[in-house]
């Protein structure tokens, strides 16, 4: 099968230019899936918390009420760094098996500085992979919002009286 690519015409299956393409396709669906699967892997995770958080709560009211507040919510802060971190893992792994980076430190690194979006700008993967690493910031984007939100809500239950004075 023939294929144009800009002025000259050659076999799909060997032209640069479509590899380069196809490549890219390749990228966007891995990365569409990896954050999909890592949305769908922190929901879970912190909605699986909650019996947790409740056995925490009822186990500690007995030692008064400062004291359990504080352990059910360093409980959900130690579950929510857990979370994010299987998240930076999962995407230092699919870096290494996408062969964006060769050694374990540096995709962890890459991860970590992209999944947070603080992005150094130190480490810049090649032009076909660029796309692959913003699925990673905005897997950090989308779950650090799911963070927050489960943390107010959490707030909310432990300090009724700090949302109803306002009302």
């Amino acid at each position: 099968q023939l294929a144009d690519v800009g002025r000259q015409r050659c076999h799909a299956k060997t032209c640069p230019q479509i590899q380069v393409l196809q490549l890219r396709k390749l990228a966007n669906l891995f990365g569409s899936a990896l954050l999909t699967l890592c949305a769908l892997v922190h929901v879970g995770i912190v909605a699986g918390a909650i019996p947790l958080l409740k056995r925490v709560g009822h186990r500690v009211e007995h030692k008064g009420r400062s004291f359990g507040r504080a352990m059910v919510l360093g409980t959900s802060v130690v579950i929510i760094l857990l979370a994010h971190t299987v998240q930076v893992w999962t995407w230092a792994i699919a870096l290494m098996v996408s062969a964006a980076i060769s050694d374990f430190a540096t995709s962890f690194y890459f991860s970590m500085v992209t999944y947070t979006t603080l992005g150094y700008g130190d480490l810049v993967l090649g032009e076909n992979l660029r796309i692959f690493a913003t699925f990673a910031a905005v897997t950090g984007l989308l779950t650090f919002g799911i963070s927050t939100a489960f943390l107010i809500s959490i707030l909310s239950s432990l300090f009724p009286e700090i949302y109803t004075a306002a009302e």
